[in-house]
């Protein structure tokens, strides 16, 4: 008996055998496994195949690394727009984590708030304990059983009645048992617990944590961004995941992390015992801490830019000049090629990387910024700067060099 998801669960059938066995194919033969017609395979080869599929050339394809994240039944929810799938419960505590981790870097970003480290890392540990619990589900093909607390072979409730379910640190320990989780994510993650712990009780009025918690917390960010995405293909496109460095604050602004002088000199210390333990860790990946620094230059060039914050003409002003703007666009086109033979083994510099730039360079300043050689001449020919995160978008295209 057909269903209304066997031509898809054809093509999901047909993708994982060409993954397991990196054979290539054609849309000819996509039409001929799932039974759609060619000119259907051509549409999804470009719309929603397009993030797992790579052209290798000669109108042949392979499958990309992202398509290991999806299971028969997620990808039926990648592939349906009006029939209703049924979301598995890791998913839910996924849309969960996300939303927790979204709102503690609204609350940190805050320009006026005074309970910012308490608050950050309270829900930055929620989020943290909801992903973990996740990707237990997921591993455990999302039997809740996998993620709750027994006792003598029964079920632990909790007063409400609902079934307990297992610590972070319990989590924790599963998946860095695993291999899931490597040692600095987990000492970074239990770094979070201790500031959570500990700053709920006291009360301080001090900077020098504040800007070490903000380190921490930065680290933790982007290493959970990174599990997220590996483990579920979370894509982040749609959020600017950043916490506001505290050089933006007024010192009266950070007047926040409660905890007492011994207390805070205890915790200053564990942070420093840790972050020494992982000094000799060369893991381009994760982090234990990350500093994100700013400062003010006082400048006189012609090619700044003028911007007042204030409606007072003679209020001081903040001048940012064109090449501080061209930092993040560290690369030259020559440059860039240069980067990405350095970077994949399969790059080729052909008519589809060529089709890639032009797609990429239509895309407002997100990848790429063009200069004007002379700045002061409108007839001046232009010169193009690319962007870093322009990488991550031909990973999707290419494989890195081992």
């Amino acid at each position: 008996m057909r269903t209304k998801f066997e031509k898809i669960d054809k093509a999901f059938d047909f993708f994982l055998s060409c993954r397991q066995t990196k054979q290539t194919f054609s849309l000819n033969d996509l039409k001929d496994a799932t039974g759609w017609g060619i000119s259907t395979v051509k549409t999804y080869s470009t719309k929603r195949w397009q993030s797992f599929l790579k052209n290798v050339g000669n109108n042949r394809f392979s499958v990309l690394p992202k398509f290991d994240t999806f299971t028969p039944e997620t990808f039926r929810q990648h592939h349906s727009q009006k029939d209703k799938v049924n979301k598995f419960f890791y998913q839910l505590l996924i849309e969960k984590a996300i939303n927790a981790c979204v709102s503690a870097i609204e609350i940190y970003n805050k320009p006026d708030f005074k309970f910012r480290e308490e608050s950050f890392s309270i829900l930055m540990i929620n989020s943290w304990e909801l992903l973990l619990k996740a990707k237990i589900l997921k591993e455990n093909a999302d039997r809740q059983e996998s993620i709750q607390v027994y006792k003598s072979g029964s079920p632990v409730l909790t007063t409400s009645g609902n079934f307990k379910t297992i610590s972070i640190l319990k989590a924790l320990q599963i998946l860095e048992g695993s291999g899931e989780v490597n040692s600095v994510v987990a000492s970074s993650i239990r770094l979070l617990i201790e500031i959570r712990n500990e700053s709920v009780h006291f009360v301080h009025n001090d900077l020098t944590l504040s800007t070490r918690v903000q380190a921490v917390g930065t680290a933790s960010l982007k290493n959970f961004m990174t599990l997220a995405m590996r483990w579920f293909g979370y894509d982040f496109q749609k959020f600017n995941f950043y916490l506001m460095p505290v050089s933006f604050y007024h010192l009266s602004d950070v007047d926040s992390f409660s905890l007492d002088n011994n207390a805070q000199s205890n915790l200053v210390n564990y942070l420093d015992k840790v972050e020494k333990q992982h000094e000799a860790d060369d893991d381009p990946v994760f982090s234990i801490s990350l500093r994100l620094e700013t400062r003010l230059v006082k400048t006189s060039s012609d090619e700044a830019i003028h911007i007042r914050l204030t409606n007072d003409p003679s209020a001081p002003e903040l001048q940012i000049s064109e090449e501080d703007s061209l930092k993040s666009y560290p690369y030259t086109y020559l440059a860039l090629c240069k980067k990405l033979r350095e970077r994949y083994k399969d790059f080729k510099q052909n008519q589809i990387f060529h089709s890639h730039m032009k797609r990429l360079s239509t895309d407002g300043e997100k990848f790429c910024k063009k200069r004007r050689l002379d700045p002061n001449n409108l007839d001046s020919t232009y010169k193009f700067f690319y962007h870093s995160r322009i990488l991550e978008e031909f990973d999707k295209y290419y494989s890195k060099k081992c």
